[in-house]
């Protein structure tokens, strides 16, 4: 009969592995926020449901692209509570509505100014949207070893010397859970009569507690958030809000039907709903039992572990005015490990999956779907470690941003091929390369590859890193007849 079951299931790749990880009985530090385990209330019904709501959109159940009846109220009880004057549910990720969130703001060259660390979907965003990008580069974090947060004095001076600016582009937070100064960005924005749009698909839990920081929403023209990375709607959903007058409805509509399915699932949908019902309901206590959890993690590991857990004594440095206690950072540089042999020893020998790991730290997302007992045994592991005498190599970090040949979108048009990396100086990029460490793009589309990126890029892969846009056999992709 076990045989039997081995071949029937390897017929089913996907499902297989499914089947393997859901065995192993793990603990899960990482997206989505509801961790495996079903919700209480209306998510037991969408549970009990899944084929008999998996449905197209009939009469009575609205249309997706033109909302008028329980889509539509639905998004309005989600404005309401994220203080927005429109809501949208998105069923193609938070990607779909940083793209068309760019779209409402920006019209064909006009220049936005983004973090060089943005998510990749901001790069899509350009592409699509012809818009063009003037680059800020983050404080960097060198003790350990990552980029944090913009300084709002360091906008000031790109938007100086580049007063053609229409929209300013924030994360809130960042992956190490560093938030900017948004009240202060807000405020430059304002005086220079720039758009403000916010990425806080990593923040949907903010500002239902004073323990986390301040959503976006009070002080951004458009926001998106990822409600299935920190609360418990169901991977693929997220939400994108506006408010005010600066954003282009249509235009931002437009893009949206451009980039999201035409056979909506109502499924990721009812996800979102119940998701706005629960954090409604009891998002204060929820999120404190998460932050509590989260607290006793970061006090247990500084105090009982030999690794180091940044908490609120990071703020007020390296752009970091506030922090989610929810995204909980470990550094292990600190104790001669990376954090690519923590993760891996933590996934491959107990079962325990992170999030995401760097060259020095371990990243655990701890949402209110984890237990104690999770922390519990997420600490008797960490504690058994022991010091190491070697040092971890310094991150490498860029000095300067590439000189621009082409912009993203006529990048992205013109013909490419493929040449060693060795070889590739003077060339022109099509694709982004992103060395980890540190994680920022190195190179982006349209920018010229120089000497010293291949240098740096080579020092890094050599060192155990990795560089994406490089492959294996060390080939990139660059531009071609222009």
């Amino acid at each position: 009969m076990e045989k039997q079951e081995i071949n029937k299931f390897s017929k089913t790749p996907l499902i297989q592995a499914l089947k393997e990880y859901e065995k192993k009985d793990s603990l899960r530090f990482h997206m989505p926020g509801h961790k495996g385990r079903c919700p209480k209330g209306v998510f037991c019904d969408i549970k009990e449901n899944l084929f008999g709501w998996d449905v197209t959109e009939i009469p009575g159940l609205d249309d997706f692209a033109q909302p008028e009846g329980p889509i539509k109220e639905a998004q309005e009880k989600l404005s309401a509570l994220y203080g927005a004057d429109t809501s949208y549910f998105l069923v193609n990720g938070a990607t779909s509505g940083i793209i068309s969130m760019m779209a409402g703001a920006l019209s064909e060259k006009d220049k936005i100014l983004i973090p060089r660390t943005s998510h990749k979907s901001v790069l899509s965003g350009l592409i699509l949207t012809g818009a063009s990008a003037a680059y800020i580069m983050p404080e960097r974090c060198e003790e350990l070893g990552v980029y944090a947060q913009v300084e709002p004095c360091a906008i000031t001076n790109k938007l100086i010397e580049n007063p053609d600016i229409k929209a300013i582009l924030v994360t809130n937070p960042v992956y190490q859970g560093f938030c900017p100064d948004i009240a202060r960005v807000a405020e430059i924005a304002k005086e220079r009569g720039t758009t403000l749009l916010a990425d806080e698909a990593q923040g949907p839990h903010f500002g239902f507690s004073k323990k986390v920081p301040q959503s976006a929403g009070k002080f951004a023209d458009a926001w998106v958030q990822s409600p299935h990375k920190m609360l418990t709607s169901l991977t693929q959903s997220a939400w994108l809000h506006i408010k005010g007058n600066r954003i282009d409805k249509e235009r931002l509509e437009d893009f949206l039907h451009i980039v999201t399915t035409s056979s909506p699932s109502y499924i990721l949908m009812a996800s979102l709903d119940g998701t706005r019902e629960l954090i409604e309901e009891n998002g204060n206590s929820y999120i404190e039992k998460a932050v509590e959890l989260a607290q006793k993690a970061r006090y247990e590991i500084n105090n009982s572990t030999v690794f180091y857990a940044p908490g609120q004594e990071i703020l007020g440095k390296y752009g970091i005015s506030s922090q989610d206690p929810l995204h909980l950072m470990v550094n292990v540089s600190c104790a001669g490990y990376t954090g690519y042999d923590i993760e891996k020893a933590l996934r491959e020998d107990f079962s325990i999956y992170a999030e995401y790991a760097d060259l020095c730290n371990v990243y655990f997302l701890i949402t209110f779907s984890n237990t104690l007992e999770d922390i519990k045994g997420l600490l008797a592991v960490l504690s058994h470690f022991k010091p190491l005498k070697n040092k971890v190599k310094p991150c490498f970090w860029i000095k300067d941003l590439p000189k621009v040949a082409l912009e993203p979108k006529k990048a992205f048009k013109l013909p490419a091929k493929s040449v060693p990396f060795k070889d590739s100086a003077g060339s022109v990029s099509k694709r982004p390369l992103v060395p980890y460490p540190p994680g920022a793009p190195l190179v982006m589309p349209g920018e010229i590859i120089e000497k010293e990126h291949i240098e740096m890029i080579n020092e890094i892969l050599n060192s155990g890193g990795y560089c994406q846009g490089v492959t294996s056999e060390k080939f990139i992709q660059v531009v071609t007849d222009f």
